[in-house]
């Protein structure tokens, strides 16, 4: 009689043990069905780049192109223009400075072109109309070398300005809310006139409303020998040395922290 009382002891808390663990396994199961597990979110491991800190030295126009890129997510086009000093090679300023806007600001805020027209004078361009070519990159912003060295000599600076005047009065009547920045050409050894009419150059953007970089500042002095390491061997582009100072002004132009 004991051993069947002690049977039905140990089933009734077999029983209860199961009992409890189904309850308890419904219970968790439902609760999870109404708590959802969180998922983590992972954090980005890239800082986000403040490119506003960057701008000290722009214009208020550019500054508000990047803000409207930044918003909507249409990049800025910044067409450079020039003769063989402004290169499509890797190793010339225009590619130094196209790849530290990228460092700082990415290709989601700039876009860069390059127009080289190798050997032109201002001359040349107004009666190609290479400005067109200028017209359909429709740029936001023009960084433009108007040949000053290849016209030395040859076509004079009053001829100069007039073709520029010629060529920027195209452009702009084809391209809304450009903002154009005009630099001179590689500087000379020795010249005497030359450096007159690079002043002139920054007179006229001065009066037309253009921003100037005078990338000269980063160059030896024109009377100094030195100045010939910066420039190639037929005296008529830069060197290496020549495309490293030229691309640091710019850069300083466009990545001025505040």
């Amino acid at each position: 009689m004991k051993v069947w009382i002690n049977v039905i002891a140990v089933l009734a808390f077999v029983g209860t043990l199961v009992a409890g663990k189904l309850y308890w396994d419904e219970r968790t199961s439902a609760e999870s069905i109404a708590t959802p597990t969180p998922v983590t979110q992972a954090s980005s491991t890239s800082p986000q780049k403040n490119w506003a800190s960057y701008t000290g030295n722009l214009s208020k126009e550019v500054v508000e192109k990047l803000k409207v890129a930044s918003e909507t997510g249409n990049p800025i086009k910044i067409v450079m223009v020039g003769s063989q000093d402004t290169s499509k090679e890797n190793n010339a300023w225009p590619a130094l400075v196209e790849k530290e806007l990228m460092n700082k600001y990415g290709s989601d805020l700039i876009t860069v072109e390059v127009q080289e027209y190798d050997q032109d004078t201002t001359l040349q361009f107004v009666k190609n109309q290479s400005y067109e070519k200028i017209i359909a990159a429709q740029p936001d912003v023009l960084i433009f070398e108007p040949f000053l060295a290849n016209d030395n000599g040859v076509v004079g600076i009053t001829n100069t300005l007039d073709n520029l005047s010629v060529i920027m009065t195209r452009v702009e009547s084809q391209v809304d809310d450009l903002v154009t920045i005009i630099q001179p050409s590689h500087p000379i050894y020795n010249a005497i006139n030359y450096p007159k009419e690079a002043e002139q150059l920054k007179a006229f953007a001065d009066e037309s409303g253009y921003e100037y970089i005078n990338h000269w500042e980063k160059w030896p002095k024109a009377t100094s020998e030195e100045l010939l390491t910066y420039l190639t061997e037929e005296k008529d582009a830069p060197s290496m040395k020549g495309n490293k100072a030229w691309a640091e002004a710019v850069i300083e132009y466009w990545i001025n922290e505040k």
